[in-house]
């Protein structure tokens, strides 16, 4: 696996994760906590995001062979998934798919938000996992793995330092300028998306080629 590939992975699947969406859900959800508890409650969930993706790196595709379902239905799928997280982001919004209205009730109600709904769905939502599955299935070897590995857990540990220094983030950049790199970051998605979607079509449907 080439590092262009790589590099193109690492910030694919940074965008989907996305830690500018997740800040301010950070803060709601922190609220009257001292900032030491809202760093560590932006570390825990950084660290559970590394975990569910080095999962996900390792058993997702034999959990789809298992359940036969194929790659290319995946990838369509997946497709169709980031596209709409895309959609949510140039809007400027949290995406349904990522958090509903219950979940933001119950975080309110827990002393601990960091894996449940911070790390998952939030950030290790349904778009980072199609991602990874997908590329994984492009690995042609157990060091392309590993290399797919380590760009997990670079991405975790991105996410980590944007959520350590979340409430100094949204003072420097304000509501306007975090929307505003949403609509950018939105906009790149929905390209990664539609050219998911195409190759997962071309899969299913070999004479669209």
């Amino acid at each position: 696996m080439t590092s262009g590939l790589l590099i193109k992975y690492y910030i694919s699947l940074l965008v989907i994760c996305n830690p500018f969406s997740s800040i301010p859900a950070l803060l709601n959800f922190t609220q009257g906590r001292t900032a030491e508890e809202k760093k560590r409650t932006g570390i825990v969930a950084s660290f559970a995001v590394a975990i569910i993706l080095l999962i996900v790196t390792w058993i997702g595709s034999p959990l789809l062979a298992f359940f036969g379902i194929r790659v290319a239905a995946f990838q369509a799928a997946g497709g169709v998934v980031v596209f709409l997280l895309a959609l949510s982001m140039l809007n400027a919004e949290v995406s349904r798919m990522k958090q509903t209205e219950v979940d933001k009730k119950e975080a309110r109600h827990k002393e601990s938000i960091a894996v449940v709904p911070l790390a998952i769905p939030l950030m290790a939502g349904p778009g980072a996992i199609s991602t990874v599955i997908v590329t994984v299935d492009n690995a042609a070897s157990k060091i392309d793995l590993l290399w797919l590995s380590f760009c997990a857990v670079f991405v975790a540990l991105s996410l980590g330092i944007c959520l350590y220094f979340a409430v100094a983030l949204e003072k420097w950049l304000g509501v306007t300028g975090i929307n505003i790199v949403n609509r950018i970051a939105g906009l790149i998605l929905a390209a990664i998306a539609v050219e998911t979607l195409a190759k997962g079509l071309l899969g299913l449907f070999p004479g669209l080629g």
